[in-house]
């Protein structure tokens, strides 16, 4: 057995077929690879102490890496051997300790999946959003060098001027450091990075901020007037493509009580307007069940208006200005915030779902059936097992009491304002 050199190395023949190895005379362990196609690589061999199992470790190729680096390689592997230590495992565990928080976070949006399947893209920019601005300073440093102490410090910093987002951003965390501990485990079992998740342990020490749940909706007495105003707004000889369509997105939440990211993607291809019971298709929800949802007289003149003025080649009821970075509307800003000042208080896109359960209560509409109208799931195993939670058509009387209740009040309001003139 040769003691190995750079010029024996280019002096090695080819094999016929396969490889070949040389073992190096003077560092036992070391030796060379030499395969049918030419490669030659710098290898090591040994067994690891205590397990009695023989490992073989590719130092890298010999065109590309010193002999003397590669013999320092090759004796380093060797102790980590003797010391019961298998060289593979610790290669894997280094590379672990420099995975970044956002390699994690681009992993885990691209490859997480739920029982319902990928990560919604709501959810996904959730994320994004809370690694690259609420934890930037921490996006490009090793996942594996959060600590618990950290973590503390970070919550309580965001806590002082967002509470709520604070648990979202940790929530979060803890989901991204669970998918480095997953997705970096050992053949063993053992975890190489974050043995124990530092969010999990830094709130064994500190309390997640209380939330405050939210229960702003239209007054039911104030609907007449916001009802006139949207429809004043939705008037296309007075108002901007924009404003009409906002003005149109308002209303559409208020007479279904859909979530604002489901209606501003709902699609024509997913409206029936000429069906027998005029209906439309939630086709992609939060909770991941695809509902379709009757029209009331009010929203079927308020779609069909807008089916009739759609631009060719939409798709989407709402769509957005044109050159949007997105076909959808995103944001109805300006026309909430006069809803909003005719409510006398601040109200958000979800505050128009709560009006919509208010209405329904006001009708006398049984909460059952309001609830599966704003497409929660119900938890009552009756409910749950034998009523129709998908195809909602039969529920159009309901939907037609809270579209004609609208309407009355803002009759109600407009006689109020113009009251009639007599001689």
């Amino acid at each position: 057995m040769p003691k190995l050199s750079k010029t024996y190395i280019e002096s090695l023949s080819l094999p016929a077929k396969g490889q070949k190895l040389y073992w190096c005379s003077s560092a036992t362990g070391f030796g060379v690879r030499i395969t049918a196609n030419g490669a030659k690589s710098y290898i090591v061999q040994g067994r690891v102490k205590g397990t009695g199992k023989e490992f073989r470790y590719t130092i890298g190729p010999c065109h590309l890496l010193d002999y003397g680096e590669a013999r320092k390689r090759a004796l380093a592997r060797l102790t980590e051997m003797h010391d019961g230590k298998n060289p593979q495992a610790e290669k894997r565990k280094r590379q672990a300790q420099g995975v970044t928080l956002r390699e994690v976070m681009l992993d885990y949006i691209e490859n997480k999946r739920t029982k319902h399947g990928p990560l919604r893209p709501s959810s996904k920019a959730d994320i994004v959003k809370c690694v690259t601005k609420q934890l930037a300073s921490w996006a490009d440093k090793p996942v594996a060098g959060i600590t618990r102490e950290a973590c503390v410090k970070r919550f309580r910093e965001l806590s002082e001027t967002a509470p709520a987002s604070a648990n979202q951003t940790f929530r979060n965390l803890r989901a991204l450091c669970n998918w480095a501990r997953e997705t970096n485990v050992a053949p063993d079992g053992t975890y190489p990075i974050l043995p124990i998740n530092p969010v999990v342990q830094a709130f064994k020490s500190v309390q997640w901020n209380k939330e405050t749940v939210r229960e702003e909706s239209i007054p039911l007495s104030k609907m007449g007037a916001v009802w006139t105003l949207l429809t004043t707004r939705a008037d296309r000889t007075c108002y901007t493509t924009a404003d009409v369509t906002a003005a149109h997105l308002i209303a559409f939440l208020i007479l279904t009580g859909a979530r604002v990211g489901e209606a501003s993607t709902l699609k024509w291809e997913n409206v029936k307007l000429d069906d027998e019971v005029p209906s439309f298709t939630l086709a992609e929800t939060k909770n991941h069940n695809v509902v379709t949802i009757p029209l009331s007289t009010q929203l079927h003149a308020i779609l069909a208006e807008r089916f009739a003025a759609r631009r060719k080649g939409d798709e989407y009821v709402f769509p957005a200005r044109t050159n949007a970075k997105v076909d959808h509307i995103q944001d109805a800003r300006a026309t909430m915030q006069a809803v909003s000042a005719i409510a006398g208080m601040h109200l958000h896109n979800h505050d128009m779902r709560r009006t919509f359960l208010a209405i329904a209560i006001q009708c006398h509409i049984e909460m059952w059936k309001a609830e599966i109208l704003t497409n929660h799931l119900p938890n009552t195993v009756t409910l749950k097992h034998y009523t129709q939670t998908r195809d909602l058509r039969y529920l159009r009387p309901e939907v037609q009491r809270i579209g004609d209740w609208i309407a009355g009040q803002a009759a109600q309001a407009q006689a109020a304002n113009y009251p009639t003139l007599t001689v």
